[in-house]
C-alpha cells in the first residue's frame, strides 16, 4: 500500500504541474475545449484515485469541480474569471493535502474551508478571490514547489539516488573504454579487435545517451508553473499580461531545471513590477494594453538558451546610472566612459534597484547579483538587452547536461587539464616563424583572421616560471557574448568525453577551476574555468568588483579628464599619444607597402590604399613599419610609428596647446610629458581623398594579363583610378611604344609610352622601360601636376 500511495502522490503532482498553465490558458479562450477536457480529466483521476485511497475530503472536493467542470463541458454554464478562481482555490486545497500525504502524516479534520470551496463553486459570476478560504499549510502553487522536498521523484517513477547510481556507473564504463583504447593504441593491437571494440564503443555510446535523457526532462515541466505565477502577480498588481511559451519540447537536465527554477522566477517578477506598464500607461503610449511576456528555450549542440522578454518600458539607463553612483559602485568618471551594454551591466551588481519604492514583489536591490551568480555556477551566462519604451530581454545560456561533457586536453608545464568543448572555437598549431604577435604595452596581441585578438598564456594565469618561448599551439576561445581571445598551451591532446566531479573546498578557492575530470586510467585532471580566466584577464568586466577607488569627481580640477590613450613612439624618437576611440587596429606590414611618390604618402592595407600620416617626422624603417589605423567612422588613415608603446588611462590634468592644431595637448604618462594628437586635423587633411569620382584617371591601351597583374595594381597605388572607357576624359594615358591600341589619341591628354625592352630605341626614345617602378610612378605624379595646373 505504501508503494502504491507514494505512486498516486507522484502522479498527482506530475498532473499538478501540467494543469495549473492548462487553467491559466483556458480562462483566455473559454472555447477551447481540449484543455477543458484535460482539467476535467485531472479532477476525474483524482476522484476516482481517492474513492480507491479512502481520502473522503479529496474525494468531495475533486467531485464537486468534476461536476462544475461538467456543466461547462454541456454548456449550462458559462466559464468565466470567477470560476476559474474557484477551480484555482480548489486544486491548491487539493495540492496542499497531497502535500500532507507525502509527508506521512494523515489528512486533519475539515476546518470549514472545504465547505467554502464548495459553496464558491456552486455560486455563479460573484465569487471574488478575496472570498475564497486561505489554502493551508500552502499560500500558493509557487510556495508549494519551494518548499517541496528536492528528492521527491515527480517526473520518472524512480528514486534519483538510484539514477544517479547508473549515472555514475555508466561514467565509470566511459573511463574504462577510454583506458582500453589508450591500451589498445600503445599495444598496436590486431585488427581483429577493432571491430569488436568499436561495437563495444557504439553500445557504451547509446547506453550513456539513454541514461542521460533518463535525467532529462521537457522544458515543459519549467515552464507550466509560469502562466499561473504571471497571473496571480498580474492580478495583485492591477496589470494585464498575456504569457507565451515557446520551445516546450527542448530537454534539459532534471537538475539543472531546478536549479535554474527560481532564477527565472525572480526574473519574470521584477518584468511585471518593473518593466510591465498599467494598462493606462500603455495606451498612453500606443501600445496594447495587454503585455506580452515571452519566454523560449532553444537548443544548439550541448547548449539551451532561454529568453525572458517583455514588451515593457524597458530598463531606464539614466536611473540606474544614478543608483550606482549614489551606492558607491563606480564613479562619475567610469559611468562616462561606459557604453549602454556595459551601463545594462549595473542590473546585476548588489544591492541595485531602480524601483521607487519597495513593495511586496521586488525592489529590494537584491536578486539579480545571485540570478547572475547562480547561472554561472550551472557554468551557464546571462545577458541582457533593453531599449527605452520597447522592452527589456534576459538571455540565459545553459549546458545541457552537469555530468559528462566535450572536453580538450591540453598540457602546459608537463601538467595536464581540460577546456570545456563548448568555449573552443578553434586551434591554432605553429611556431615563432608562423604565428604573428605584437605588443601593445603590457597586452601581447594575436593575428588571427585579420584581426588583432588579445594572446593569453596559460603558464602566466596558473603562476608557473615565465618563460619566453612562444607557445606551441593556441586554443581560440570565443564566449557567448562575441569576446575572442587567444590561449596559449603547450600541446593539444584529443578531444574527449569527459565525467566531471566537484571540485574540492580547497582547490575552487584557486577561482580559475570549474571542476575534475577523471582521465580513463583514474588520474584526476583539473577543468579549466574559461570565463573566469577571462574575467581576470580584463576581458569579461565585472561590476561586482568595479568598486569606487578614486577621490570624489567633483573635487577635480575643470582640465582634469579621464582619457583612454594609445601611447607610440613618432618616426622622429618623441613619444605621443593617439585618442584609443580613434584608432581601430594596428598593423605590422613590409615597408614596400609604403608609397612616397605620389604626392601624398599612402598605404596599402589588405588590398586598400590609405592615405598615410607621420611620415615627416623621420625616415621610413628599412623592414617592417607599425602603422595604427584610424577612422572617424567614414573615412580610414593610417598613421605610422616607430614603435607602440602600450594603452593607458590617464586623470591627469591635460594642459591645451593653442600653438600647434595637430595637438590637443600635453599631459603627463608615467610621469614623463606626452603630446596628445588632434584627430580633427588629421581627418580634415584627407576628407573626400576616398571618393574615387576624385581622383585622377588613369587609360590603360589595353585589357590583357600583364596589364591587369602587373600595370593596373601599380597605377592604383599611385593613387588613380584606372579606366578602358575610351570616351571616359582620362588625366593621362599608358600606350606602349610603336602601337596605339585604343586608337584614340588625345592632345591634351599627356601620354607615358611604356617599351618592353631594358634600352631606348635611340637618343629622341622618351619611353619608360615597363618594369622601371620608380620612373612610371614618376611619370604619373607629373602628369597629375600637370592636370592640377590646367585646371
Amino acid at each position: 500500500m505504501d508503494e502504491l500511495l507514494a505512486e498516486f502522490v507522484a502522479e498527482i503532482r506530475e498532473m499538478l504541474q501540467a494543469i495549473e498553465g492548462e487553467i491559466v490558458a483556458w480562462e483566455r479562450d473559454p472555447a477551447d475545449k481540449a484543455r477543458l477536457n484535460a482539467i476535467f480529466r485531472f479532477v476525474h483521476t483524482v476522484k476516482g484515485n481517492c474513492g480507491f485511497f479512502d481520502f473522503p475530503r479529496l474525494e468531495r472536493l475533486s467531485h464537486a469541480a468534476e461536476s462544475v467542470l461538467a456543466d461547462v463541458r454541456s454548456g449550462h454554464r458559462a466559464a468565466d474569471s470567477h470560476l476559474v478562481s474557484a477551480v484555482l482555490a480548489v486544486i491548491d486545497r487539493i495540492a496542499a493535502m497531497i502535500d500532507t500525504l507525502e509527508s506521512g502524516e494523515d489528512l486533519p479534520a475539515d476546518d470549514g474551508g472545504d465547505a467554502a470551496l464548495l459553496q464558491a463553486l456552486e455560486r455563479e459570476g460573484d465569487t471574488a478571490a478575496d472570498e475564497l478560504p486561505p489554502i493551508q499549510p500552502m499560500e500558493s502553487g509557487e510556495a508549494r514547489r519551494s518548499s517541496a522536498p528536492a528528492a521527491t521523484p515527480r517526473t520518472v517513477r524512480l528514486p534519483l539516488e538510484l539514477l544517479d547510481q547508473v549515472m555514475s556507473g555508466v561514467s565509470d564504463l566511459v573511463l574504462a573504454r577510454n583506458d582500453l583504447a589508450r591500451r589498445l593504441r600503445d599495444a598496436g593491437a590486431e585488427p581483429a579487435l577493432n571491430g569488436p571494440f568499436d561495437r563495444l564503443s557504439g553500445t557504451l555510446g547509446e547506453l550513456r545517451e539513454a541514461v542521460s535523457r533518463m535525467r532529462m526532462q521537457r522544458v515543459e515541466h519549467l515552464f507550466n508553473a509560469f502562466p499561473r505565477l504571471v497571473r496571480d502577480l498580474a492580478a495583485e498588481l492591477g496589470k494585464q499580461v498575456t504569457i507565451d511559451l515557446d520551445g516546450t519540447a527542448v530537454e534539459l537536465d532534471r537538475e539543472m531545471i531546478e536549479m535554474v527554477r527560481d532564477p527565472i522566477t525572480h526574473i519574470i517578477r521584477n518584468a511585471l513590477d518593473h518593466g510591465v506598464e498599467s494598462p493606462a500607461d500603455r495606451l498612453a503610449a500606443g501600445k496594447h494594453e495587454t503585455a506580452l511576456l515571452a519566454i523560449s528555450a532553444r537548443q544548439s549542440g550541448n547548449c539551451i538558451t532561454l529568453t525572458i522578454s517583455d514588451d515593457g518600458r524597458g530598463i531606464n539607463v539614466d536611473r540606474l546610472r544614478d543608483k550606482a553612483l549614489a551606492a558607491g559602485l563606480v564613479t562619475q568618471a567610469q559611468v562616462a566612459a561606459m557604453t549602454h551594454s556595459e551601463l545594462l551591466e549595473l542590473i546585476f551588481a548588489p544591492g541595485l534597484s531602480t524601483a521607487e519604492e519597495v513593495s511586496a514583489i521586488s525592489g529590494r536591490g537584491v536578486g539579480m547579483d545571485v540570478v547572475r551568480s547562480n547561472i554561472e555556477h550551472l557554468g551557464g551566462t546571462i545577458t541582457v538587452k533593453s531599449e527605452a519604451g520597447k522592452g527589456t530581454v534576459f538571455i540565459l545560456k545553459l549546458p545541457l547536461t552537469l555530468s559528462i561533457i566535450g572536453g580538450l586536453t591540453i598540457t602546459i608545464g608537463g601538467q595536464r587539464m581540460a577546456i570545456p568543448r563548448s568555449y573552443v572555437d578553434e586551434i591554432v598549431h605553429g611556431d615563432a616563424d608562423t604565428l604573428e604577435f605584437s605588443d601593445v604595452g603590457d597586452a601581447r596581441l594575436f593575428a588571427y583572421r585579420g584581426e588583432r585578438i588579445r594572446y593569453i598564456a596559460l603558464a602566466q594565469v596558473l603562476g608557473l616560471e615565465k618563460t619566453d618561448v612562444p607557445a606551441q599551439a593556441l586554443v581560440i576561445i570565443r564566449f557567448g557574448s562575441g569576446i575572442v581571445f587567444a590561449l596559449g598551451v603547450d600541446r593539444v591532446l584529443e578531444h574527449e568525453e569527459l565525467v566531471i566531479k566537484p571540485l574540492a573546498p580547497a582547490v575552487a578557492e584557486a577561482g580559475i577551476y570549474a571542476g575534475i575530470i577523471l582521465l580513463d586510467d583514474g588520474r584526476p585532471l583539473l577543468l579549466l574555468d574559461m570565463p573566469e580566466i577571462g574575467r581576470k584577464n580584463g576581458l569579461i568586466h565585472d561590476h561586482r568588483a568595479h568598486i569606487a577607488s578614486v577621490e570624489d569627481p567633483e573635487q577635480r580640477s575643470e582640465l582634469t579628464q579621464r582619457r583612454r590613450l594609445m601611447t607610440f613612439v613618432a618616426l622622429d624618437g618623441r613619444r605621443k599619444a593617439m585618442p584609443l576611440e580613434l584608432v581601430r587596429r594596428i598593423d605590422t606590414l613590409e615597408s614596400h607597402a609604403i608609397s612616397l611618390n605620389c604626392g601624398r604618402p599612402q598605404v596599402t592595407i589588405d588590398g586598400r590604399i590609405l592615405p598615410l600620416e607621420g611620415c615627416e617626422g623621420g625616415p621610413i624603417p628599412q623592414d617592417r613599419a607599425h602603422v595604427l589605423r584610424l577612422t572617424d567612422g567614414t573615412l580610414e588613415v593610417a598613421y605610422i610609428v616607430k614603435e607602440v608603446a602600450d594603452s593607458v588611462e590617464i586623470e591627469e590634468e591635460i594642459v591645451p596647446f593653442p600653438d600647434d592644431i595637430t595637438i590637443e595637448g600635453v599631459t603627463l604618462v608615467g610621469g614623463e610629458p606626452v603630446a596628445i594628437l588632434a584627430g580633427h586635423p588629421i581627418f580634415a587633411n584627407h576628407h573626400g581623398t576616398a571618393d574615387a569620382g576624385k581622383l585622377p584617371v588613369c587609360r590603360l591601351p589595353c585589357d590583357d594579363g600583364w596589364t591587369n597583374t602587373v600595370l593596373a595594381p601599380l597605377i592604383l597605388a599611385a593613387g588613380y583610378r584606372v579606366t578602358r572607357d575610351l570616351e571616359e576624359p582620362a588625366t593621362v594615358s599608358i600606350e606602349f611604344t610603336g602601337e596605339n591600341p585604343s586608337g584614340r589619341s588625345d592632345k591634351d591628354v599627356p601620354v607615358i609610352c611604356l617599351r618592353s625592352h631594358p634600352q631606348p630605341g635611340g637618343t629622341g626614345d622618351q619611353s619608360i622601360y615597363r618594369y622601371d617602378r620608380e620612373a612610371i610612378l614618376d611619370a604619373l605624379e607629373a602628369s597629375r601636376k600637370e592636370a592640377g595646373d590646367r585646371s
